[in-house]
């Protein structure tokens, strides 16, 4: 054998001889030196607080804390320390202790709200991200930022705040949907504590089922999402309710125009818990208002969370969303001649375990059902029933675990299982039920598996993090194994400056049957990717540098770069198509985001700029699609107590226009009729479409105004809100329409978006 030369055997060997070199020394260092973790709370209510800085007074040893409020400083040289814990508007927690060779010390911290020392330096969690975290497009609002967006009917709603963020489009003023980044909407995965939303939408697009008062943050991932998500091609929005207050018992109340809703909070042994409900009664009492009879609308919605501490190392909590639309006709005047009643909605329920199995090493575990329904029964003559029914069930199990390795490296991996079925039947039944004319049901399924990991290293001390990880799906219908390898990369040349790039593949197993170009949405009809089809992909590209003017405020801006393949569309023209008419297309997305963001102070809010260039292939057809919005500004602001002790918050929105489909001529069209020999004297018209999409718009411009004044009781508060929406009535167009009328010419008809709208509420807190 050559000398020179080592046989596999013994440069495995070697290997393995290394790796058990570097783990005795790093045994050997963690025996030397001690460690530090423990939770971060707001004191007046035990909710966690995410991404406080904890940090050892006067020394490099910091650390931010998760999502669940739990921190880890590891190789803390042994002492004595000043533990600090910091957020914005909150003053600092303090804890003088003492560290021992090869021991953790426990340390829980509260912070108390507007206790803040004057001249102290105070880190937002904002700042906290920048400084740890490698996400690239991610946006983070907490409670009181979703309250910085006017109501619109006197509702607060969460999507309309998210419309509001760079690189999101709103088709119309009636559509709650998200179009990220060039994305359709069923391309976006909404996430309620781990329950899977996949229809958010009430009144035809109007509204969200979130109630924002309960929630305590949101997250939007546009693109380059970590290899702990998946199963969407564009973006993730995660949303965390409150955990209620652990403290005392707490509710507050409100009626608006549209809606009235309440919400309760308070102690439970070794525990919390919150409730939250909204019901609309404006369209039932306008429909009685205006005569109208055999008609009825409402929707509720209905959050829930519970909390239960079995020790200080675990933690339940449980979750539940039920949020439901009910549409009911008949005949008044004889209800056996006609009975009808649509429903539809979401529910859900997950149980979390939230888990320290040791100081280093933090455990969570979520099982959740996720529930997406629709129901039409209608009864003609009290002897034919018709009954429409669609029905999307899930149930996912998810184990995600992150590592402490190092004080350089963080490790996070994790499973999860989905079981996922659809199911639609039809049924006409005549003489009541005893003559079946057809009974038909369809269902599909799939088996979501996916395992994931990802490293976050520090390979500079705060100057360079490096973030790779992948995620292997496995999906059942059609046996596809998909790689997703993704990498994000942060460099901080400054200390306030970071730049950072990220790319990543992902992949899909779901597409809706429900046209993109419709104006209004009841509810989204789900279906599995057929066996035979490969699994729709995107690889995104992404370059971005955040640079903060001051503690409160920054300048963000981000390069993409989205690239899909293996699409499904549905049929130009058709509101539904059929999962086995779905249209093979490719397509992609390039653009740039640009926010000037303030979160404190006595302006806040932000100042955002995208432009985007989809473009979408079927076959030889290219075309932009409908959500295509070249230019998008928005501009939220929020002026505490300008005047007489009252809030101003305004939202102005201007975009160009979208593309759409129009008519390029018009001429008459003749039908010979044997039986009339004046046919030709009456000629209908004939319309001749243009290229799909190739119109635009007008311009798009709106501002918003809201006012809120509040006044302290010896019990609570009370609020008082006045919210004005387009402002100053700008005549911005849903869509055209031709006017026939016999003898004339067409003309072309213009259907205008809400026209300035003032509404009224009151809120008390107690």
């Amino acid at each position: 054998m050559n000398g020179g030369a080592r046989s596999p055997a013994v440069g495995i060997r070697r290997w393995a001889f290394d790796i058990a070199l570097l783990l005795l020394f790093t045994t050997i260092a963690a025996g030397q030196t001690g460690a530090v973790n423990g939770f971060v709370r707001d004191r007046a209510n035990g909710e966690p607080l995410a991404y406080a800085n904890v940090y050892l007074e006067k020394t490099d040893y910091g650390a931010a804390t998760n999502t669940q409020g739990y921190y880890y400083i590891g190789r803390v040289a042994p002492g004595e320390y000043e533990l600090v814990a910091s957020y914005i508007g909150y003053g600092s927690g303090r804890r003088r202790i003492r560290v021992e060779p090869g021991q953790t010390v426990t340390v829980g911290l509260e912070l108390s709200a507007g206790a803040v020392e004057l001249g102290e330096v105070k880190v937002s969690a904002e700042r906290a991200r920048f400084e740890r975290e490698v996400e690239v497009s991610a946006t983070r609002l907490e409670t009181r930022q979703l309250a910085l967006a006017p109501r619109t009917g006197g509702e607060l709603d969460l999507f309309r705040t998210i419309q509001l963020l760079p690189g999101v489009v709103t088709t119309s003023d009636f559509s709650n949907r998200l179009y990220i980044r060039g994305g359709s909407p069923d391309q976006n995965l909404v996430l309620l504590d781990g329950i899977t939303v996949y229809s958010p939408s009430h009144l035809f697009g109007l509204f969200s089922p979130f109630i924002p008062e309960a929630l305590s943050e949101v997250t939007l991932l546009a693109g380059g999402f970590p290899a702990r998500f998946g199963g969407r091609l564009s973006s993730v929005l995660d949303i965390v309710t409150k955990e209620g207050n652990a403290r005392r018992f707490t509710g507050d109340g409100s009626i608006s125009l549209i809606a009235a809703k309440a919400q309760v909070e308070g102690p439970i042994p070794s525990g919390s818990f919150l409730v939250a409900g909204r019901r609309t009664y404006l369209p039932d009492f306008l429909l009685r208002a205006f005569g109208v009879r055999g008609l009825g609308y409402h929707f509720y919605d209905l959050l829930g969370k519970a909390n239960y501490q079995l020790n200080p190392d675990f933690r339940f909590t449980l979750s539940g969303l039920g949020a439901e639309d009910v549409l009911a006709i008949s005949d008044p005047d004889d209800p056996d001649l006609l009975s009808g009643r649509l429903a539809w909605g979401n529910r859900g329920l997950s149980l979390r375990s939230s888990t320290i199995l040791n100081p280093t090493l933090y455990g969570n575990a979520v099982v959740a059902w996720s529930n997406l329904y629709s129901v039409f029964d209608v009864t003609l003559d009290g002897t034919e029933e018709v009954r429409l029914a669609n029905n999307l069930g899930d149930v996912v199990l998810k184990a995600d675990y992150t590592w402490y390795a190092h004080d350089r490296h963080t490790l996070e991996a994790g499973c999860e299982g989905q079981y996922l079925a659809i199911t639609s039947d039809a049924r006409y039944v005549r003489n009541s039920g005893r003559d079946t004319l057809f009974n038909l049901s369809q269902a599909s399924s799939v088996w979501p598996l996916a395992l994931y990991a990802s490293d976050k290293w520090e390979a500079v001390k705060e100057r360079l993090f490096v973030q790779p990880g992948l995620r292997y799906a496995f999906y059942s219908a059609g046996t596809k194994s998909e790689l997703e390898p993704r990498i994000g990369l942060k460099y901080r040349p400054a200390e306030n400056t970071a730049l950072s790039v990220s790319t990543g593949r992902f992949t899909q197993p779901l597409v809706t049957l429900n046209s993109t170009e419709a104006i209004f949405s009841i509810f989204d009809a789900w279906q599995v990717v057929p066996s035979g089809r490969p699994a729709p992909s995107a690889l995104h590209a992404i370059a971005g540098v955040e640079q903060w003017l001051s503690r409160d405020a920054v300048f963000e801006f981000e390069t993409y770069y989205k690239r899909y393949d293996n699409l499904l569309e549905t049929r130009y023209g058709r509101f539904f198509t059929p999962a086995e008419s779905l249209l093979p297309a490719r397509g992609y997305s390039v653009g740039y985001d640009m926010m000037l963001r303030r979160t404190e102070g006595r302006v806040n809010g932000w100042v955002s700029y995208s432009f985007v260039w989809t473009r979408r292939s079927i076959g030889e057809e290219t075309y932009h699609p409908h959500y295509d919005r070249r230019h998008n500004v928005n501009v939220v602001v929020g002026l505490p107590a300008l005047f007489w002790g009252a809030d101003l918050s305004l939202k102005f929105n201007l975009g160009t226009g979208l593309p759409y489909a129009g008519i390029i001529g018009y001429y008459h069209r003749y039908a010979p009729d044997p039986n009339d020999p004046n046919w030709y004297r009456n000629p209908e018209w004939g319309f001749i479409e243009g290229p799909r999409d190739a119109f635009r718009y007008p311009l798009y411009h709106r501002l918003d105004l809201g006012l809120v004044r509040k006044w302290e009781t010896g019990w609570g508060e009370v609020s008082a809100f006045f919210d004005l929406a387009n402002a100053y009535n700008a005549k911005n167009v849903l869509l055209y329409f031709w006017d026939v009328d016999e003898g004339k010419v067409p003309v072309r008809r213009e259907v205008g978006m809400i026209p300035i709208l003032p509404t009224l509420g009151v809120k008390v807190r107690f």
